[in-house]
């Protein structure tokens, strides 16, 4: 119930920066479709309707968009103007902004990242490319999702010095006073272009390189860059340090909507539309062409911040069963919300077949 509460409700527990909707809304038509209400899925040893298959993994809400309307949309424990967190769905908001710093030519992607946060020369960071950390496969650490090594819960971990100097994680005795200073001084666990791995350092840098590039915060760069643009309904905002510091990796909450509306940045028409300035279609073939990592039962590939690129969708979740699916050539999207059980390695997201389900319908 805690998670429940606190996912909905994050900017009472939390400083934020507020991201401004647009003056010109986008209008989603409203074109329910009948097929969703015959989608029958197996659960266990039940076979349930759609809607109850949603209700069993206590989704909060649920939107599939199609070429720019609404074809199926539900809330189950929030309202449609509930600013959800989006949790590390963030990450892929943060590189939208620095693939579309690259098209206009201020980011080189192939630059070591020195070039442009020059507190980083002479660090372990030095000779490390944009395009690496982008792509998670910076080598500065190898452990942020291997849980036994308690990214959230042991003090010593990366992770977790990095969040609790972000007000994320509770202090402890050896919580660095700065963020960036932390951030400098990290050792590599490996060379760098070797091996994708996940990790919420990576994306702070990128934060801290677009805040940087610009001259401007993190929420104006959403807000000018991303929000406004698209047509963003609803203000959003990111959570912020007590210093004032975002939280690029994983501090945006919005609206169910407004999160389906970043989505359709990523169809087809949309790219054509926008002459490729938020993500160009040779980006969106490096995600699809990216490797996935070895050894895996899930093919990630963590390519310009989306764990999954394969079948013709992308597709980025978050802590608690956030996620955001897009089929760029079926101008689709699905976005929905979730919360934490007690057991928070739990992820309640929808499986395979249902997500073939909804394209099929």
């Amino acid at each position: 119930r805690l998670s429940q509460y606190s996912f909905r409700y994050m900017s009472k527990l939390f400083p934020v920066a507020i991201i401004d909707k647009s003056s010109q809304p986008y209008q989603f038509r409203n074109e329910p479709q009948k097929s969703f209400d015959k989608i029958t899925i197996k659960s266990g040893k039940d076979t349930v309707t759609f809607e109850n298959y949603l209700k069993k993994l206590h989704i909060a809400s649920f939107i599939v968009v199609h070429k720019g309307a609404i074809v199926y949309e539900k809330y189950f424990s929030m309202l449609p103007e509930d600013q959800h967190t989006l949790q590390s769905v963030t990450k892929v908001i943060t590189s939208t902004i620095i693939t579309s710093l690259i098209n206009e030519k201020k980011i080189d992607i192939n630059q070591p990242i020195e070039r442009y946060l020059v507190e980083l020369k002479g660090t372990d960071w030095q000779g490390i490319s944009v395009k690496d950390i982008l792509n998670m496969r910076s080598g500065m650490d190898s452990y942020s999702i291997d849980f036994s090594t308690g990214p959230f819960t042991n003090p010593k971990h990366k992770n977790y010095q990095l969040e609790s100097a972000l007000g994320i994680l509770p202090k402890a005795d050896n919580t660095p006073e700065s963020a960036f200073q932390f951030i400098a001084g990290l050792k590599k666990d490996k060379a760098p272009g070797l091996k994708a791995e996940y990790s919420n350092i990576n994306t702070f840098v990128l934060g801290w390189l677009a805040e940087r590039v610009t001259g401007k915060k993190y929420a104006d760069l959403v807000s000018e860059r991303i929000w406004k643009p698209m047509g963003a309904s609803c203000n959003a905002y990111v959570c912020l340090s007590d210093k004032g510091i975002p939280w690029p990796h994983g501090g945006i909450s919005a609206t169910l909507r407004d999160l389906a509306r970043f989505g359709m940045l990523y169809t087809n028409s949309e790219i054509r539309s926008r002459n490729e300035s938020l993500i160009s279609f040779s980006q969106l073939k490096e995600i699809f062409e990216a490797p996935p990592i070895g050894h895996s039962p899930i093919p990630f590939k963590w390519a310009y911040q989306w764990d999954l690129a394969s079948d013709g969708i992308l597709m980025k979740s978050g802590f608690g069963g956030q996620a955001l699916f897009i089929h760029p050539e079926m101008e689709t999207v699905i976005a929905y919300y979730n919360y934490i059980d007690k057991d928070w390695t739990i992820d309640n997201m929808i499986s395979e077949t249902a997500l073939a389900e909804i394209l099929k319908a």
